[in-house]
């Protein structure tokens, strides 16, 4: 389990900063206890500040079933009247209210999602139970129809001195042993984003990058040896690999594990039908397809051999992912470097690449403008190379 799951807040008085909206929800699910309707609450924040963990905690306070939504689950009629009906029952079957939550409201795109988007203000205009939703920018245009309909409730990056604090109390309790500062530094690089900093304390973890590529190879492993159907759908249950980059995976590797011509192209064609799947998942936003891509990336391509190749192969680390990996250090070095020499010489982003050469030709005639634009060997490198 992730850090970041087991030490989620059960209760709002364990979440760690952002106590103004806590105290606003916690008077909105007071007063919907007590009997008195509420407008829906649509709570927006920058990611990793806890606004899916408040919702979590907030049920658990209160003694509220939760049902989870997304919001592309209410994208067409039925998934919209399942919402509804949840959203408009008099209780939960445990409980006397249950906390109806949908997730990624503001992440609708354009012409092809506005039947989703009204979906959900119908759920808003009619909801009886309690209804919070959640999103990443609170003005975004898409939400302008919720805002009669809904509360809007900001949260805000985390206080730099609260992630340190969650940080060495979540190290302390794992018996992780952090050095003199180590705590505030991953504070410093979180920029409030509370989950990021639990995260990259889990990376300290000894073992911890060690195990999580050896889950990804053992489910590689494990899919492309797999006997029957069942085991190659499941090989990559418990990963947090998403379903893109588990397909560039296999994809690298298809030619490494299958020898046969035959093999080899019958994996690639079941590869491509999933890529299929895929594209009309990403036009429509129909993500129930996503299950017949992944039976075909899965069991379509472990079951293109004719049987059980008994070698060793090491997998390869999906070339395009390296590839898109030395482009973004690439553009990280040039804004940089573009970033300085508009700082020193007070120009335009288009101006400053026009002195790129003028510190080449510097440099030829060991006149070196690096000092002067505070430039490190990195980025003097680039600026010889443009």
């Amino acid at each position: 389990m992730h850090l970041y799951q087991k030490h989620s807040p059960s209760s709002l008085g364990e979440l760690a900063g952002n106590q103004q909206a806590v105290e606003e929800v916690r008077k909105w699910a007071l007063l919907f206890e007590s009997g008195k309707l509420q407008k829906p609450i649509l709570v927006y924040g920058p990611p990793g500040v806890g606004k899916t963990a408040l919702a979590y905690a907030l049920a658990k306070e209160m003694g509220w079933e939760i049902l989870e939504f997304n919001a592309s689950d209410t994208r067409n009629k039925a998934e919209v009247e399942r919402v509804m009906g949840a959203a408009s029952s008099s209780a939960g079957l445990f409980s006397r209210h249950r906390l109806i939550l949908i997730d990624e409201v503001d992440g609708l795109q354009g012409t092809a999602d506005r039947g989703g988007a009204s979906a959900i203000a119908e759920i808003a205009r009619n909801a009886r139970q309690p209804l919070m939703l959640i999103a990443n920018d609170g003005w975004d245009r898409k939400l302008a129809p919720l805002r009669q309909l809904c509360t809007f409730i900001e949260m805000k990056k985390v206080n730099k001195r609260t992630v340190e604090s969650v940080v060495a109390r979540i190290a302390r309790e794992e018996r992780l042993e952090l050095g003199d500062g180590d705590a505030a530094r991953i504070a410093d690089d979180s920029d409030g984003d509370l989950r990021s900093a639990i995260i990259d304390l889990q990376a300290r973890i000894p073992g911890s990058q060690r195990d999580r590529d050896k889950l990804i190879f053992e489910c590689m492993r494990q899919m492309f040896k797999a006997p029957t159907y069942a085991d190659a759908v499941g090989s990559f249950n418990g990963t947090t690999l998403d379903h893109d980059t588990v397909k560039l995976w296999v994809e690298q590797n298809i030619a490494l594990e299958y020898e046969r011509p035959d093999e080899v192209a019958q994996a690639y064609d079941f590869l491509s039908r999933a890529d299929v799947f895929d594209g009309r998942i990403s036009r429509r936003q129909a993500w129930k397809l996503l299950k017949y891509s992944t039976v075909l990336l899965l069991a379509g391509v472990s079951l293109s051999k004719r049987a059980r190749y008994h070698k060793f192969v090491k997998y390869e680390f999906p070339s395009f992912l390296k590839s898109m990996s030395t482009s973004s250090e690439k553009r990280a070095v040039r804004k940089s470097v573009l970033r300085k020499i508009m700082r020193k010489c007070h120009v335009s982003l288009a101006c400053a690449q026009e002195y790129l050469p003028l510190i080449a030709a510097a440099e030829k005639k060991g006149r070196s403008l690096a000092p002067f634009f505070e430039l490190d060997d990195e980025e003097l490198a680039f600026a010889l190379r443009a």
